[in-house]
């Protein structure tokens, strides 16, 4: 995770944003799978590689989890999906 990540997590604990565990965002078995690789750190080059895909493929997954989740970073997602225990 880069610095700039880190910070962006750490900002939204310290806000105290909450979300609940039980609060369904509907997203497919290979979009969890995208946000679990993001929350471990990885590239979307190296997310692409793993799920043997491309990596505009990846964007759009990506793309779908932040309208998903209500979000506009890998930051806010990262942070979000560690918080809520989403994956």
């Amino acid at each position: 995770m880069t610095p700039s990540i880190a910070s962006k997590v750490l900002a939204m604990f310290k806000s105290g944003a909450s979300y609940s565990k039980d609060e369904s965002y509907n997203l497919t078995d290979r979009e969890l799978e995208v946000l679990k690789l993001l929350v471990d750190g990885m590239s979307y080059k190296l997310i692409a590689d793993r799920c043997f895909v491309s990596i505009d493929t990846i964007s759009t997954h990506v793309k779908n989890i932040y309208r998903k989740l209500q979000v506009h970073s890998k930051g806010e997602a990262v942070a979000k999906a560690i918080k809520g225990r989403i994956v």
